[in-house]
């Protein structure tokens, strides 16, 4: 009868917080209708005996001027009669608390394919003075302060006290089952900032691998829409309101169902390659929306839940599976930046994911030293790392490290040389896959690779400059890494940057990264023994070491300008993968937490984990492109 017990309260439960999350949105977010009168008023240009805006002349530009008695106005919406894209600005005069005046300007753009551009105020106002280009005519202005529910926002707040709720409650799941916690913590806020993020977009870069999905998504030739070639040369609107959120996604669906096919390509071949294997997900799910009739913007958001889905599992297991580091796997796991990624057009979780779980897999090794070698397991982290390699192999050296397991695991010598020969093999072989090419086009004077964006980057070119200079470029790489260490490994940039909607560098980031410190330095205490030697810390401190060499001289190769005296394009996002060891390297066993629990221990990881990424998610996501 416990079990029955237990459901009940827990649906009990779900009710209060469904229920919760709406008087939230009613009393919190709606309190300005409750407050204060609602309504929508439409405005025109004033005419004799009519109620509206006046025009006037201002300086090289013109203005609508608008006065009324006081009110709370929580939207402007504007519609300029003209298809061309228009900048302007808005200067209200604004009543604080205080009855006090004050002048506010806000700036935005209106978009021709757009009906309306709307604007969020959220203030008691008195009079609206936009300034807009003197030859574009202004058709009306929109004021309201009307009950309007958002179902992101319901969603995000039932998902976040539901997660509190149960690292309250479930003692059993999160003492000893903390990968369910993440997998829940992951998929619930993952889905938020699936559904919640533009289509205008904000990841690094997302538009080429949208690109490249798109086309792996198509068998033979590859057909662009105009919806498709606007994401694919980033011509989409950009939206920070709800409501401009659903005019783009109606424009785009519009163009996909019923507009021209603007360009097709002729595939070369059908093969996928190795890199190209991170969007087999993402363009599945392209493909699958396309056959079934469904909408491209419901494409886009299967495609990048796909993405997420593929991160959150193998993150899952890796935390499952692994013999120490669990936490500390949460944590990086659930990074506002790490989740981002996953929830974007983007092969860098693929990478993360799967590296995280290979590299877990060999440190695993390591932990039960009392055991011979386990083939599954071995086999699990090789195929691991070369998988997450596919993408970007300057992560393979992390496959070395098996090179440096204990001679106490082998049965032999004979079968210790072995084993260390196949892992070398195997190096050498996913190595060859880019630094053959560029030796070859050295050796015979072609001049390729480069950036496709443009620029006087030449990977031939740019490797013969190394070749000639190798004192110069050491120091170039060095000087660079150690001066940027600290702030990739430990920085805003690494944890709570969200592409290009912004970071935060406050009380978010700080508490992210107290956590991190925190488990790092407490985590051996709290069970198995630390799973690394002194000698074994040098070895991964080497393996580290040349994975970052490797990162900063193919971004030197591929995206700098040739013989310029500082590397291009290195990114606090592809030192994630390597947080995980580089924690390794510093634990040390002697900081102890007395008297705290492993669910308290839990609590503390899980807590400060959901409030960084929630917080993220709110401010960056919700507030700036869904309110």
């Amino acid at each position: 009868m416990n079990w029955i017990k237990r459901i009940l309260k827990h649906s009990i439960a779900a009710v209060v917080i469904v229920g919760l999350a709406f008087l939230t949105e009613l009393l919190i977010f709606n309190n300005h209708t409750l407050n204060n009168k609602g309504y929508t008023d439409t405005y025109k240009e004033k005419s004799k005996g009519t109620e509206g805006f006046a025009v006037r002349k201002y300086g090289e530009e013109q203005a609508a001027v608008l006065v009324f008695d006081k009110k709370y106005i929580d939207k402007i919406s504007i519609k300029f009669n003209t298809e061309e894209d228009v900048s302007y600005k808005i200067q209200l005069t604004a009543i604080n608390k205080f009855d006090k005046e004050y002048t506010d300007t806000i700036t935005d753009k209106a978009y021709g394919e757009l009906e309306k551009s709307y604007i969020k105020v959220g203030k008691s106002c008195s009079k609206i003075k936009i300034i807009y280009p003197k030859d574009t005519e202004l058709y009306s202005i929109s004021v309201s302060n009307k009950l309007n529910y958002n179902p992101l926002r319901i969603v995000f707040l039932m998902f976040t006290m539901g997660l509190f709720y149960s690292f309250f409650t479930c003692k059993r799941l999160v003492a000893n089952k903390i990968e369910y916690a993440f997998l829940m913590s992951a998929l619930f806020l993952g889905s938020v900032m699936v559904m919640a993020l533009p289509e205008s977009f904000k990841s690094w870069d997302e538009h080429i691998h949208f690109n490249r999905a798109y086309m792996y998504s198509f068998a033979d030739t590859v057909e662009y829409t105009e919806a498709a070639w606007r994401l694919k040369t980033l011509d989409v609107p950009e939206s920070d309101t709800i409501e401009e959120r659903k005019e783009v996604r109606k424009m785009l669906n519009d163009e996909d169902e019923y507009g021209e096919i603007v360009k097709e390509l002729e595939k070369d071949s059908n093969f996928i390659t190795y890199g190209g294997r991170a969007y087999i997900l993402q363009a599945f799910a392209l493909w699958l929306a396309r056959e079934c009739g469904w909408k491209l913007t419901t494409g886009i958001v299967l495609a990048r839940y796909f993405n997420l889905i593929t991160y959150v599992l193998v993150m899952f297991f890796a935390i499952k599976y692994a013999r120490h580091g669990k936490r500390i796997l949460t944590i990086i796991g659930l990074l506002p930046t790490s989740l981002f990624l996953a929830a974007s057009f983007s092969y860098d979780a693929y990478v993360t994911t799967f590296l995280t779980f290979g590299f877990v897999m060999v440190v695993n090794e390591f932990v039960c030293i009392e055991e011979k070698i386990n083939w599954k397991r071995i086999l699990a982290g090789v195929l691991g790392i070369v998988v997450g390699s596919f993408a970007k192999a300057v992560y393979i050296p992390l496959i070395l490290f098996l090179c440096f397991l204990p001679k106490e695991k082998f049965v032999n010598k004979k079968q210790k040389w072995m084993f260390k020969i196949s892992i070398i093999i195997v190096f050498l072989v996913m190595m060859s896959t880019f630094v053959l090419p560029a030796i070859t086009n050295v050796r015979s004077g072609v001049d390729a690779g480069g950036d496709a964006r443009g620029g006087d980057t030449s990977v031939t070119r740019q490797l013969e400059s190394v070749m000639e200079h190798p004192v110069e470029y050491a120091e170039l790489f060095i000087s660079s890494a150690v001066k940027t260490a600290p702030e990739y490994f430990l920085g805003h940039s690494s944890r709570t940057l969200l592409g290009y909607l912004g970071s935060d560098k406050g009380t978010l980031f700080y508490l992210s990264l107290l956590i991190t410190v925190f488990v790092a330095f407490t985590e051996g205490t709290m069970g198995n023994r630390l799973p690394l030697l002194r000698k074994s810390k040098i070895a991964l401190m080497g393996v580290i070491f040349c994975i970052i060499g490797l990162i900063w001289t193919a971004l030197y190769l591929d995206f700098t300008p040739v013989g310029l005296n500082r590397i291009n394009g290195v990114q606090a996002r592809y030192y994630i993968p390597l947080m995980f060891p580089a924690i390794l390297i510093i634990e040390n066993g002697r900081v102890r937490c007395h008297r705290v629990s492993e669910f308290r221990y839990n609590q503390i990881v899980l807590y400060g984990s959901v409030i960084v990424l929630s917080g993220m998610i709110y401010n960056y996501i919700l507030v700036q492109c869904c309110f």
